[in-house]
Formats: structure tokens, sequence, C-alpha cells
């Protein structure tokens, strides 16, 4: 189909207010990489002001019309693609920024904001490549030679990570904060060197190294093509969740945690519950104010932490283990639990609405929730055995407790951002 053809298609969608169809053709197009090509950019970018428009989206819509209407201006471009990664759109917003860096050269500002866009979409390797494009301006910037020693790190070349690192000279605490991050995953590689390959299929390997949080099952699903251990789509089950408690036991076992911490949330309550049963530990009241510490924090879900839950756990305290049963991998999010049993996109609690074949009339229906009590559904969880041979031996126990071995238990200090992505690929919906 030809740019004409296409921008017509989706001004059709947009008329009947197909918007999910509308955005998903408009991606297809305008996004990352296939948005660098075009070259009828006020086109493309009226439809997406006229898309936002649909969507409520005054705001983004004003500022895609101020583009249309200067599409030569870097500063409209500049301020366009801000605002898309702003919105969720960094595919989208990393053309514009292409753009708009083709028209300004070597600038910072461009430079970084192209970078954050193309991380935010997980092309890594496409942000690897801009900084390495543009080595004189890394000379002079500290903010461009530290995100070349991340991307590097983020597409497994930790070499040039390392030599990268030798550079960076902070003048600032937010610059001292920055190198530090660094340092913090090449030190991390270091401890597992010999005991991890580190390779583009180790994805325990690299969470580490990256968040420094173990991760503890892998997804059998896909495992050689295309999800490497990851889920997209999930469907949780208590056997899953049981094979999780099952392995987080030792690793608390051989600390001094006192209880068992649950914050505040049905998900969290549940899964709580039946830790502290495992190990024997009282389940204790959410602390009103202070750290949750010493203890054992579980969560069910890192993603459904509040922010102020989140910011008291920011900092490693003695004796405390951080445990989410499940950590998005798609998305950033402020911290890594210490131990997470899986990596996911979209997630459903076992006992939350499902998805069911209905056994009379054989369709796919929405079963509701489970009602009954957080102790019920905790004992069920409790009487679970766990994932079946064939599951466990494609969670590859041998590497697990190696990983384990070389790296537990975790020091005091910060926790690590949960970097999404990483240097092993996995296909995901968008």
């Amino acid at each position: 189909m030809t740019d004409a053809e296409e921008l017509a298609a989706i001004a059709a969608l947009i008329e009947v207010s197909d918007e999910r169809a509308a955005f998903a053709r408009l991606r297809g197009r305008l996004g990352w990489p296939r948005g660098k090509e075009l070259t009828q950019m006020p086109a493309w970018l009226g439809l997406l002001a006229e898309l936002a428009r649909s969507h409520g989206a005054n705001q983004l819509s004003d500022i895609a019309l101020a583009a249309v209407r200067d599409p030569d201006s870097p500063d409209r471009l500049y301020d366009l693609g801000y605002a898309l990664i702003d919105a969720g759109a960094p595919s989208i917003a990393a053309s514009v920024l292409w753009h708009c860096l083709a028209l300004v050269g070597d600038s910072e500002e461009v430079v970084c904001e192209l970078v954050s866009a193309l991380e935010s979409a997980l092309a890594y390797d496409d942000a690897f490549a801009v900084l390495e494009q543009h080595a004189a301006l890394r000379t002079r910037s500290f903010l461009c030679e530290y995100l070349y020693a991340f991307n590097a790190a983020m597409t497994g070349r930790l070499d040039t990570t390392r030599t990268v690192y030798a550079r960076l000279v902070p003048d600032s605490p937010e610059t001292e904060t920055m190198r530090a991050t660094i340092g913090a995953m090449l030190e991390r590689a270091d401890r597992v060197a010999g005991v991890m390959p580190l390779d583009a299929r180790d994805l325990r390997g690299w969470h580490y190294v990256l968040t420094g949080s173990l991760l503890s099952h892998l997804s059998p699903y896909g495992f050689d093509e295309p999800m490497h251990g990851r889920y997209a789509w999930l469907q949780d089950s208590l056997p899953r969740i049981a094979t999780g408690i099952e392995r987080l036991v030792p690793l608390v076992r051989a600390m001094n945690a006192p209880c068992v911490y649950a914050p505040p949330g049905r998900d969290h309550e549940i899964l709580a519950r039946a830790v502290s049963a495992r190990l024997d530990l009282p389940l204790v009241p959410w602390p009103a104010i202070g750290v949750p510490a010493p203890g054992v924090v579980v969560a069910y879900d890192l993603r459904t932490l509040t922010p102020a839950d989140v910011a008291r756990l920011q900092q490693r305290k003695d004796d405390q283990v951080f445990f989410a049963h499940a950590s998005p991998w798609t998305q950033d999010f402020p911290i890594a639990a210490d131990v997470t049993t899986l990596l996911y996109q979209t997630l459903v609690p076992p006992w939350g609405e499902n998805t069911v074949v209905d056994p009379e009339t054989r369709e796919v229906i929405q079963s509701p929730p489970d009602a009954r009590s957080v102790e019920d559904v905790a004992a069920e969880l409790l009487a679970s055995p766990g994932l079946d041979a064939d599951d466990r031996a494609a969670d590859a126990p041998s590497q697990w407790d190696a990983l384990v071995a070389a790296t537990w238990p975790p020091s005091v200090g910060p926790r690590t951002r949960l970097w999404a992505g990483g240097p092993v690929p996995s296909n995901r919906f968008e």
C-alpha cells in the first residue's frame, strides 16, 4: 500500500471513531524505524493531531498541529517528540525526534531525548547506534557518555560499558549517582562471571546484572523463540505461585527476617499469608509510618505498589527481603524486588476474573473473581504441589542454585531501578 493509500485508510478509521485501529496503523508507518524514512511528515503529523483530538488529548493535538504548520522547525518537532514520550507513544516520538536531529546535528538535548524515546520503545540497539554516531558530542557531554555506557550494557556490550565507565568523571551528586549505576552493573557482572553465561539467552543472568534482582522462574512457552523466558499475557496459576514461594523459602531462612509484611491490597495479602505460613513467621500489619524492616516484604505484582510504598522500599535494610512474585518487563519501574518469580507484560491472578471455557456451550467466557476470603485462598495456595516435573526442568534449577550461591544475600543500600527489556529479546504486544 502506498503512503497516500495508507493515509486515506487511517483517515477513514478516524472518521468512524475506530481509534485503536487507526493508532495501530499510524504507529506502523510513523513509528520507529519506518518513520525515519517518511517524506510527507506534515500529512502524517496532521493525522496524529486529528487522532489525538478525537481521543481527547487536545494539548498533544495542538503541539502536533504546530509541527504541521512548521515541519522544518526543530523546536516544534522537539516539543512534539517530548509530548509523545509523555503520552506513551515512544516509537512515534523516536521518528519525530530523528527528523528533528537531522535538522540540528550534534545537539545534546535532541540526542538525549531521541535516546530516551528509543529506550522506552526497547530499541536499545538503535539507541546505542545513535550515541555511537555522535562521538564528538560524547566527549563534551557526561550525560551522553553515561547513556552510551548504559545502552552498551542493555545490549550486552559489557566491554564497551567498562571502557566508557573508566572515562566517566562526575562533577555533581547527580552525576555521581549515574556513574554508580553503571559501576553497580559491572560489579554484579563480575560477581556472576563464570557462573552465568551472560549470552543472548541468559535471561536470569542479565536480569541480575542490570537490576540486582534474582529471577526464580523462566517461562517454558516459546523459550527458544520468541519469548526466551518471559511471559507476554499470563493467566497465573496457584502451582506457579507455590513454586515461587518454594524457591524463596531457603533464601529467607539464610537471613534473620523476623516477620512477614504485606503491602495494602488483596493480592499482596493472599500471597503474604501463604508465605508467612510456609516460613512459620508472623504476618504483621503494614506500618502506617516508617519502613517495613527487618522482615520479608511480600507483593504479588510489583507494578501495583503505590508510589508511597515504593518510596519506603527504595533502600534495602538489614535483614529485609523484598519479594515480588511478578514483575513487569515492558516498562521501567522505580525499584526491582530482591527476588521475583516471573516477568510479564500482562498478568491475571488466579483468583481474579479469568478466561474459561463453558463446559456446556464450549464458548470462551469470563469467570467472576474468587469471592472467598483471603485466608481461604491462601490455604488453597499452600496446598498446591507446585509446578510439575517438566516445568521445573525447564526452569534450569541447577542454574538457579548457582546464581543464588554467587549472589545471595544482597547487601544493604539503594535498590536498583527495574529496567525494561535488556540483551535477551522477547516478543510483546504493542
